[in-house]
């Protein structure tokens, strides 16, 4: 018998026993792995419900991944298939950036409403509501005061001024010269502590040739 015939017959045995649930493994166990629970269980809960019982061999993955990447609080999610009967999900949680008016902003940049805010977080409130802009000007602001160790607690982004409140002091600026302006002041930050000898309250960089300091 030629070869191409016993590999048809072969294909069609296969799907016959197929059809005929033959080589069926239904799901009996659904682990979840994750390093976070922010997310909504109710609803993940109800995932696993969906899938038990389901054909391990046939299922198709794509469905449940978008069901539960849904979710604001979970970045990606990975599925894996363990025969006879398990199927592995790992949920990649999001992570908390920033209080961005009032909500949560995830280090990737999304935004998200919550019910109750982290007290940990540093406060973003943007009056021009360009989230994009304000992280990065989180982020900016973040590697420089670093640099003079100043801890952001809050930023106020306006139109044309911005204003960081760190754990000690008010730093102040107009957005157009905002990076120039702080990086003279890591430059000189250390002197002006020598030079005024006390506690600094605030300091105004919308001066060109210094700066105004209380």
């Amino acid at each position: 018998m030629p070869k191409i015939f016993i590999i048809i017959i072969f294909f069609l045995l296969s799907l016959i026993l197929y059809i005929s649930d033959y080589f069926v493994y239904p799901i009996d166990e659904v682990e979840i792995t994750s390093t976070s629970s922010n997310y909504d269980n109710e609803k993940i809960n109800d995932i696993v419900v969906s899938i038990q019982g389901q054909d391990l061999l046939s299922l198709d993955l794509s469905d449940i991944k978008r069901n539960i990447r849904s979710d604001g609080w979970i970045k990606d999610v990975e599925i894996k298939k363990s025969f006879p009967d398990k199927l592995e999900i790992i949920i990649i949680p999001q992570q908390p950036y920033a209080i961005y008016n009032s909500k949560i902003m995830m280090t990737d940049g999304t935004i998200i409403k919550a019910s109750s805010l982290p007290p940990d977080l540093p406060i973003i409130i943007d009056h021009t509501h360009d989230s994009l802009s304000s992280m990065n000007t989180m982020i900016l602001t973040g590697k420089l005061l670093q640099k003079i160790d100043l801890d952001i607690k809050k930023i106020e982004i306006y139109d044309s001024l911005i204003k960081v409140f760190t754990s000690t002091n008010i730093l102040i600026s107009d957005r157009d010269n905002y990076e120039v302006n702080l990086n003279r002041l890591v430059l000189s930050f250390q002197d002006l502590k020598k030079l005024f000898k006390r506690d600094i309250k605030s300091i105004d960089m919308r001066y060109s040739n210094g700066f105004a300091i209380k």
